[in-house]
Parts: structure tokens; C-alpha cells; sequence
């Protein structure tokens, strides 16, 4: 009887918080989600959903912290940055050869840093040349941090001192990007479940997002990504995550670990 009286409170629970936030908890491996609440419910100083729910409704930093705990909006500049070196001496490279002008979208961006750096790197590979870099998120206020460009250097420790030195301006503890690397990247609010996908996309990324979906959820997403890459085009995963079932299964083939590449007809 109780498991039941707690799978009732779940579920009235997902409910608000998708009114609240739209944010739909359904396409979240629950076992996850529900491992992992206790310690933000007891943040907030009580110990059963119901009494979370009325503190989301009424403290808007609170219903803040808890956006931010689903949507993981942790992120650095050259995040795993072995990864950030093949794509910057092989998978960019190999896409600027078939297209000198590229479509780019980071799905999930969270902070903004990885688009930035997405932003930087191509910068030193074609210099002068803009390419079309979307960066979506489902927050709107990591949103506005990501288009104010100002970052703790903590975040920027995978940033070589040359490359500090040409793209930011350092203040004290924190660092700020100069304008010419902030137009170059689109900020845009998306969700991954809802909302249209654009096409046409040299290169997706989505790193570190869908870590806690469902199976079910994933394999929608990484469907949509496919349909939305042109020929030739190329998915980034993080390095926690794999396409479920193999590259294959969605039609992709392996290019490099965690690059999956949409195949020429």
C-alpha cells in the first residue's frame, strides 16, 4: 500500500512539474530520476514530493535549481579534450572539405561553452569565415548566460594560453569572450521532444543530454538527428553515451568513437 501511496505521489508529481516547467519526466529513465531526487528534495529541506511541489510552485529559485538538476547545465570550454583535438585535426577538416561553409548545431548547449569553442576552433581553421552555428537549449536563463560570453576560468582550463590570450578578455577570476566569437553562434530555446528540428546540418552535436531518457526517448532523438544531417553529415555523442543498438540501427556507420557518420546515398 504504500509503494502504491508513493507511485501516486510520482506521478502527481511529474505532472506539476511538467505544468511548471514543461518538462516532461516521462522521457527520463525513472529509476534514475527517482535515485537521484532525494538529495535535491532534501536541498530544499523536506522529504516527500508533495512538499517539493508546493516549494516549486512558490520559490522561483528553488524551481530554478531543480530545471537546472534535470537539464545538467554543467559544461567547460574543450570538454574531454582529446575528443576536441579529432575533431578539430580529423572530423572538421574532413566536413570543410566537401563543404567550405558549415552548418552546425549543439543540441543541449547548455552554458554556451561548447559552441564557443566550436566557434574558436573553426576560427583558426578558416579565419575570417563564418560558419552557421545554432546552439539550443530547453533553459531560457542558461540561455541568457550562454549569450553573455562571461565564464570562471575554472571552465576554461582546457584553453591554451594563446587562445586565451586572442579570444577573451581576463578579469580576475573570471573571463569574458570578445564580440567577434559571440556573433558567431545563435542562441536559441528547443526542446528535444517537442519541438521541429531544422536539416541540412553538416555536424550535431549532443554530448552529456541524454545520458538520463529513456531508451525509447533516445532512439526518437537520435532518429530526428539522422533526418536532420545532410549525406555526409556526422553526430557527436558524449563519451558516456552510444548509439543503442549500434550505429547501424539508425542508419549511421562509425567514423570515430562517438563520431557516428550519416552515409552519401
Amino acid at each position: 500500500m504504500q509503494l502504491l501511496e508513493k507511485e501516486k505521489e510520482y506521478q502527481y508529481f511529474k505532472k506539476k512539474v511538467f505544468e511548471l516547467t514543461q518538462i516532461d519526466l516521462n522521457s527520463y529513465k525513472t529509476h534514475q530520476i527517482q535515485r537521484r531526487l532525494p538529495y535535491i528534495i532534501g536541498q530544499a529541506g523536506v522529504e516527500d514530493y508533495i512538499s517539493y511541489v508546493k516549494i516549486l510552485e512558490n520559490d522561483p529559485i528553488q524551481l530554478k535549481r531543480f530545471v537546472d538538476w534535470v537539464t545538467i547545465n554543467v559544461s567547460e570550454f574543450f570538454r574531454d579534450l582529446k575528443k576536441f583535438e579529432e575533431l578539430r585535426d580529423e572530423i572538421l577538416p574532413h566536413l570543410l572539405r566537401k563543404s567550405p561553409r558549415l552548418k552546425i548545431w549543439s543540441a543541449g548547449c547548455s552554458n554556451g561553452a561548447e559552441p564557443y569553442t566550436i566557434a574558436i576552433i573553426l576560427d583558426e581553421l578558416t579565419p575570417g569565415l563564418k560558419h552557421k552555428i545554432i546552439a539550443t537549449d530547453l533553459d531560457e536563463k542558461i540561455l541568457d548566460v550562454a549569450r553573455n560570453g562571461r565564464y570562471p576560468m575554472k571552465e576554461l582550463r582546457n584553453v591554451v594560453p594563446r587562445l586565451l590570450n586572442k579570444f577573451f578578455v581576463v578579469d580576475g577570476d573570471e573571463a569574458g569572450l570578445k564580440g567577434e566569437i559571440k556573433e558567431r553562434v545563435d542562441f536559441k530555446k528547443h526542446d528535444l521532444f517537442k519541438d521541429e528540428y531544422e536539416t541540412n546540418f553538416d555536424l550535431i552535436i549532443c554530448r552529456n543530454v541524454v545520458i538520463y531518457f529513456t531508451e525509447e526517448s533516445k532512439c526518437k532523438i537520435y532518429r530526428k538527428f539522422y533526418d536532420s544531417l545532410k549525406a555526409g553529415g556526422l553526430l557527436f555523442t558524449g563519451s558516456t553515451e552510444s548509439l543503442m543498438g549500434g550505429a547501424a540501427a539508425f542508419g549511421f556507420e562509425m567514423f570515430l568513437p562517438f563520431f557516428y557518420l550519416k552515409p552519401s546515398k
